[in-house]
């Protein structure tokens, strides 16, 4: 497997959890708390859980940069 295949590997893993995980907790706030009040806060959730998919996949080249050293010692 070349590098650049294990990184886009690792970011879209990365980026499928922190998604899944946000999602999740989201639905949790939801039936514990109810619908939100106003219908504006629902385009800022999906603002968020599309935040919480596309941000990890930007970090994993720092976070991999980070491995690498640590594999190095």
């Amino acid at each position: 497997m070349s590098r650049k295949e294990g990184r886009r590997r690792f970011g879209l893993l990365f980026g499928t959890a922190s998604g899944g995980i946000c999602a999740v907790l989201m639905a949790l706030v939801l039936v514990l708390y109810g619908a939100p009040y106003r219908g504006v806060w629902w385009f800022v959730m999906a603002a968020i859980l599309i935040a919480a998919c596309l941000v990890p996949r930007l970090l994993a080249r720092p976070v991999e940069w980070v491995l690498e050293g640590y594999r190095e010692e």
